[in-house]
């Protein structure tokens, strides 16, 4: 009756580990993360429910994401300040919009200066599952941020033009 009972507890342990690692987000940018002139950050789903009902920015700044970070399971952000990386970060990029079949919401460019904003909604097109907000200054200096999670759309409407 033992053996029954550990055999069934470590079947438990095991199906609860292998749940929660699945549920984690996958890491697209991490991979370049060693990389020099490049900087990487990633919050994880526990951090963003740590956070709660706090915002990732507020309007008083100028860069105003007013996303809850309870409506986030993951973020991720790269900053590249070198020529080196750009093919490889171009790479994952398109990687994520035609695995995710992101839409672009916005383009601005310029001649050194190129602002893309792309989203996946869900079916009801009421939240957005990923948002990917890309800066690229000059031809060395790209900024990404990603993020998944369930976001209201009516919670950007107005922070992208």
């Amino acid at each position: 009756m033992k053996i029954h009972l550990r055999l069934l507890t470590l079947l438990i342990i095991n199906i609860w580990a292998i749940t929660a690692f699945a549920a984690s987000p996958t890491r697209y940018f991490e991979e370049l993360s060693t990389e020099p002139y490049l900087d990487y950050s990633y919050i994880s789903p526990t951090m963003l429910r740590m956070m709660g009902d706090s915002y990732l920015s507020s309007s008083s700044q100028e860069y105003n994401l007013p996303i809850q970070c309870k409506d986030l399971s993951s973020i991720e952000n790269v900053t590249t300040s070198s020529n080196g990386q750009q093919d490889e970060l171009w790479k994952i990029i398109r990687q994520i919009k035609k695995e995710h079949h992101m839409e672009t919401l916005t383009t601005k460019k310029s001649t050194n200066y190129r602002y893309d904003v792309l989203v996946t909604l869900t079916k009801d097109g009421k939240k957005i599952t990923n948002l990917m907000v890309i800066t690229q200054n000059g031809p060395y200096s790209t900024e990404v941020i990603y993020m998944e999670g369930k976001i209201p759309l009516e919670s950007i409407q107005n922070s992208f033009y």
